[in-house]
């Protein structure tokens, strides 16, 4: 179940960060004009950067694909958000798991009777 939902989790934030790359191609293409490889570059060199590339990818999403602007911003806010959530949801509580158990473990070390001489019937 776990690595199942990593693995959607996973893809379909690969998915929506090309949606959000092209966004910002349009953008950049959209203020300067400039040939579309060369945004895609700048948009994967400009998109790093968080207010700058959002800005422009949300610029792009507007002007360029003509969204509203609830939508845009969506894109880039909204959606990670919602493809964040159950990723930390699963990562919490295996964490949670995790220290569970090896509390239980050490617990149960510190019951146990220790392994110095026994006593043999005769």
């Amino acid at each position: 179940m776990k690595a199942t939902l990593f693995a959607v989790g996973y893809t379909g934030y690969l998915i929506f960060g090309l949606f959000q790359i092209a966004a910002t191609a349009s953008g950049i293409e959209h203020l300067t004009g400039l040939w579309w490889l060369l945004c895609w570059v700048g948009a994967i060199l400009i998109g790093w950067v968080p207010v700058v590339g959002t800005a422009i990818g949300i610029y792009g999403a507007h002007a360029q694909w003509e969204w509203s602007l609830p939508a845009s911003f969506g894109l880039f806010v909204g959606v990670p958000i919602l493809l964040f959530l159950p990723l930390l949801g699963v990562s919490v509580s295996a964490a949670i798991r995790r220290r569970t158990e090896a509390a239980r473990t050490r617990e149960a070390s510190r019951t146990r009777p220790s392994s110095g001489p026994v006593a043999r019937p005769r």
